[in-house]
Order: C-alpha cells, then structure tokens, then sequence
C-alpha cells in the first residue's frame, strides 16, 4: 500500500507541475514544449529539477545550449504527459534526504548495459558504479538506478557523452545530421577528440564555432554521429571466427619500425583476473568500484604500493585459495609496470575482475576498451572467446597469460598465447628423447589407463621419433605385470639407462619411482616424463633427484641471473613475502609484452623474432602458427633433476627455428 501510494503521490505532483506551467506550453513540429525564461543563477541542473525532466532530453530540445546558461534566454523544457511516465521501483528501495536522487529503469530484453547508459546520458561506468549486480550480465526485468545528473557529475577520468540518444538537427540547408553531446575534460585537444571520434577539426570548429580560438574544460560540443556505427550486443550473439578471420585480413609481410626518438606516448593495457571481489571483499586496495579493481594506479612511488595501491596480503587476510595465485600474478605485474616507468615508459594499468562470462560481456562494453592498447587476460580460455573476437576486431593484442588450452590463435593474429600447447610439449619431450638419448640403453615403461591422454602420447610419439633413427628399438616393460626383478637383464651397467614414463597418474608413477629408486642404488638410471610429475604431492621430491628426472617445461626460475636475484628483492620489499611461479609470470608476461609495445607500437608483431629478452622464469619465442594466426610461444626449458639435489637449467629446446 505504500509503495502505490507514494506513486500516486508523484503522479498528483507530476499533474501539479504541469498544470502551473501550461499557460506557457508552446507546439513545435507537433512535439509541445513549455518556453522557461532563464533567471540569473539557473543552470541546466536546476532546471532539469524544476521542470522533472532528464539532462539528455533538455539537451536535445535544446541543441544549441553550450556552456552556461545566459540569463534571459529561453529554454524549451519537453512536456511529458502523466500517462507517460512510467516507474519500476523495488519493494525494497528506500529514499532518505541523504542519498542522491535516482531515476528507476526497468530492463527489457536486448537492452546493454551501453543503450541504457546512453539512453540516460551517463556512461557504462557511472551505470556500473550505482548498479554493481550488473557486471554479471543484465536480465530483463531488472530494476536499475540511473542516478540524476548533477553539474559536478562529469566524470574526470574519462570523456563523458551527455546525449541518451541520437538527435537529429537541421542545418542551414535544410538537411538533418545525428549528433551526441560530449564534455571537455582537463588535458583533451581538437586533435584528440578528432581521433576519438574519428571527425575532422574543422567539422568539429563548424559544429562549435566557439571553440575556433581553443577549448575549455567544462564545455559541451555536438558531435557527429558516424551512421555506420552500430551497437553490439556481446550478450545475444557470440562471435563467429570466419567472420573475424575476414574483418582482420593484413598483408602478408609486415615491416618492423620501432619507435624512433624519445616516446612520449601514455598506453593504456588491461588485466584481466578472476579475483572474486565479492567473495574477497578483505583484500587491501585502494579502490573498489563497479568490479573494477584499482581502476587507474600510480606506481611513481611503488615503494608506498604495500599499503595502497597493492592488492597486498598481509598477515591475517582471509584470502580464498583459488584467487590467491591470481593475486600474485597481479602483484608480480605491478612490479613489472614500475620497472617501465622507471624507463619512461607512460602507460596506465588498468585491473578488472573477470570472472565469469557474464562480468566480461559487461566489460566489453565500457568505452575504455576500445580505448586500450593491449589486453592481458583473461586467464580462462573458456572465458577467452568474445574478449579475443573483440580484441581482433579491434585490432588490440590479446594475451593468454597461463592457460596452454583453447585454440584461438589458430585464427585471430592478435592473440598471443604465452603458454604452449600440452600436445605440444609432449611432441617436443619426443624429441628432445630422440636428440639428447638415443644412443643410449631406453625403456619404455608401460601404462594402464587412459591411452588417449596427451602424456599416453608420449609413448607413441617417442617410438615414431626413435623409428626413424636406423638400427635403434625401445624395450617395453611393465612394472606392474614383472615387478622388478625381470628388469634388472635389460639394463646396462656400464651406461645411462633411460627410461620414459607416459603418464601422470599418481599410482602408476608411484609404482615406477620406487622401483626406479631401488635400481639407482646400482645402475645409472634417468627418468624422463613431464613437467606434472614434481606437482604429484605423495611422491618424495628427494626420489626423483635419485632417478634425475627430466622433463621440458615452459617455466625455470634461475636464481644465477642479476634480473631473478633484483625481482626477488624488490617483491619482499614491497610486499613482504616470497615470489610463487604466479609471482614470476606475473612479472615475464606484462614486462615482455608491454616493453615490446613501448618499442615496437601496437603493431610489434613482426617485431618479435629478433626481440629476445631476458627474464625471471619465462624464455619468449613466439612463432607465428598459421598465415592468419596468432602466436605461440616455443620455448621449453630442459629441466634436469641431480643426484646432488639440484635442479639445473639445460637450455632451451623446441621448434622456433622452424617454420611451424
């Protein structure tokens, strides 16, 4: 009962409003306006109060506002009719005289989170901030709050466009163009705006003729709508590769121009982490906003990062297990940001929570996206897909910083994938047997389970590697059928014996280790399987130096190197704790990829092949897969366990030096 009678309330001031002003009702085009002489001190606001209307809908009543209102002037306020207005308001929701004044939208279907801001004259920011349940995806019937515009509302940290919609204006000759309003902020220029809106400055000079003599922050300017614009709805449709494949068609060689001079340029990059705000509402930074995780950070003074702009974890944060590796990916990629400044680097970080496809598809849509420079993340392929379409038909590089699955560099140019396939690294272990051990005594050691696993592979790949090799068999043998006193014949006394385990599975592996541990007490034994194997948490790490485990993986922290020994320093210094293997590639991924960005430009793809870089665990070698690909890396280092229980770096191995 309340809740109606406080609508019927509004809709009795509604009719009192309008009643007390319709002595002034004018009718232009059939559209009725009621005619407001400008008293002194009046501004867009108070009025848009009087009067119950929207900023955006004065505006495109009045089109040639700009700036302050001039008193005496007039001003066309539409009239709604009471049986217009409509209100959705939640049960629940209650006013007090403290809280901002909102306006109440109902969503309905195919409506974005972009149409509403528009229809509204915010931004998808500001649309966020006051409806955070949102970054999971809208659903039609949704109450959202649009907050009323305010003249202190512009946003400073980004271009804000002021018209809900496109309006139509007749020229001096007669004809109508679509226009939308923007704000001046502090810094823009004619030949900014021009690029953002892809308009030349002198159409902008003849839609604005007052800012022929330079611009004021502050001030509104009709700008042209492009026709060929058109909205995407990320959350109705998913991106159809063939189609991307066309839209980013390139020639086929591209030269490599790196930046000359000094470079003065600001990049904007995006990360994008599952950090689970809400259910990690303990983490310590500085700003939470919209699901946006430090929207801008300042790193000129990173020693004051810990306790600021860190996502620092500090003794007694509750810090849920799934999110804390993503944490220190973020914090190794904050040092990475710092060290580039340090070498004048411009480039602003900007962190996202993504994690889920519904709080990505909102996300694609803020303005910023377009506006950014690289995009790293996210970590998912499986949440990977409209954020790699979006990045190709941008133009903007993609980063896969860890997952080593999804295929979307098979057909997208921009998506670059720092993690090489598991088929691949079992191809490459093959190899690496058939080079490093083929002359000496192997087994290969037979497996129960899952034949079409990428580790069961190793075992058919190694024999089609060693076949081609004349003269040269692999003996088979099978723990669990012979135990290993039948073993002991094959073996050679005098040399190495090799033997390759296909399988990471924990009892099979188990079984080998122990056997295997027993012969080295007598025979020179190596065990050679994945990189999965030290990760097998009921296998005694001590075993595998006894058997001098080697596998290929894409990751080998060395301590040796000055850069690991200063990112180790630095990392405890500013966040009081050691680097995990998230920490370190954290650091690689964002220190490789925007270094080459800062060198090369957005285009530094070409680049890559003679941009070797040394790092704290990673080795970069991106190979291009297809023509119209993107890129993997191929880089594996040979990882070798000693019997002096050491682990030590063998050099890198793999197929960049060829074609595929």
């Amino acid at each position: 009962m309340k809740l109606f009678f406080s609508i019927s309330l509004f809709l009795l001031l509604l009719l009192n409003v309008y009643s007390g002003y319709s002595q002034n009702e004018v009718e232009i085009s059939g559209v009725r306006y009621l005619l407001h002489t400008v008293k002194k001190g009046e501004t867009t606001f108070s009025l848009c109060q009087k009067y119950k209307v929207t900023q955006a809908e004065l505006n495109a009543a009045n089109p040639e506002i700009s700036g302050v209102l001039k008193s005496g002037s007039q001003v066309k306020i539409p009239v709604k009719k009471p049986a217009e207005v409509k209100i959705a308001v939640q049960p629940n929701e209650k006013a007090t005289a403290s809280e901002p004044e909102y306006y109440y939208h109902k969503v309905t279907k195919q409506q974005t989170i972009f149409s509403i801001a528009k229809q509204y004259g915010i931004t998808a920011n500001e649309l966020i901030r006051y409806n955070p349940i949102i970054t999971n995806g809208l659903n039609a019937g949704q109450v959202l709050k649009i907050p009323v515009l305010t003249d202190n509302s512009a946003d400073t940290t980004e271009p804000k466009v002021i018209a809900a919609e496109n309006v139509k204006v007749s020229s001096d000759a007669g004809s109508e163009e679509n226009f939308r309003f923007h704000t001046v902020v502090a810094g823009e220029t004619l030949y900014s705006l021009g690029n953002k809106f892809s308009v030349s400055r002198e159409e902008l000079i003849r839609l604005n003729p007052a800012v022929k003599n330079g611009l004021q922050t502050g001030t509104r300017l009709k700008i042209p709508e492009k026709k060929e614009l058109k909205e995407e709805n990320l959350e109705s449709s998913q991106p159809d590769q063939n189609k991307v494949a066309d839209a980013i068609a390139e020639p086929e060689s591209v030269i490599c121009n790196p930046i000359s001079g000094r470079n003065i340029q600001k990049y904007k990059a995006a990360l994008l982490l599952p950090l689970n705000l809400q259910g990690n509402d303990q983490i310590n930074i500085s700003e939470v906003k919209s699901g946006i995780l430090t929207g801008k950070i300042d790193l000129s003074h990173l020693n004051t990062l810990a306790g600021t702009d860190s996502v620092g974890i500090t003794s007694g944060l509750n810090i849920d297990s799934k999110v804390e590796g993503f944490i220190e990916f973020y914090e190794g990629a904050l040092l990475a940001i710092d060290s580039l400044i340090q070498q004048g680097m411009n480039i602003e970080l900007i962190v996202f929570d993504a994690s889920n496809k519904q709080m990505i598809n909102g996300l694609l849509q803020l303005d910023i996206f377009r506006e950014l420079d690289m995009i790293i993340g996210p970590v998912y392929p499986e949440l990977q897909e409209t954020v790699a379409a979006f990045a190709a038909k941008n133009r903007i590089p993609m980063i896969s910083p860890l997952a080593s699955t999804g295929n979307y560099e098979e057909s997208n140019p921009y998506y670059f994938k720092v993690n090489p396939t598991r088929e691949y690294q079992i191809e490459q272990t093959a190899q690496f047997i058939a080079d490093k051990f083929s002359s000496k005594n192997l087994v290969l050691l037979q497996i129960n389970g899952n034949s079409n696993s990428a580790e069961a592979k190793l075992a058919e790949k190694s024999k089609e590697k060693l076949r081609s090799l004349k003269n040269k068999t692999v003996r088979e043998y099978s723990f669990q059928q012979h135990g290993l006193s039948a073993l002991k014949p094959m073996l050679d006394e005098n040399g190495e014996n090799i033997f390759i385990i296909p399988t990471d599975n924990e009892a099979q592996v188990s079984v080998a280790v122990t056997n295997l541990t027993s012969l080295a007490e007598h025979f020179d034994v190596v065990l050679v399987g994945t990189s999965t194997l030290p990760k097998l948490k009921s296998i005694q790490t001590e075993n595998y130096h006894r058997v001098r485990l080697h596998y290929l993986s894409p990751y080998f922290v060395d301590y040796t190197k000055s850069l690991t020994r200063r990112f180790v320093g630095r990392y405890r210094d500013v966040f009081s704790g050691e680097p995990t293997q998230f920490s370190f590639q954290g650091f690689d991924v964002t220190y490789y990829f925007l270094n080459a960005l800062f060198r090369y430009g957005k285009d530094f793809r070409s680049c890559l092949p003679q941009y070797p870089m040394e790092l704290t665990q990673m080795e970069f070698r991106l190979k291009r897969v297809s023509p119209m690909g993107g890129y993997m890396n191929k880089a594996l280092f040979v990882t070798a366990w000693d019997r002096n229980f050491e682990i030590l770096n063998g050099g890198i191995f793999g197929s960049f030096n060829s074609e595929n």
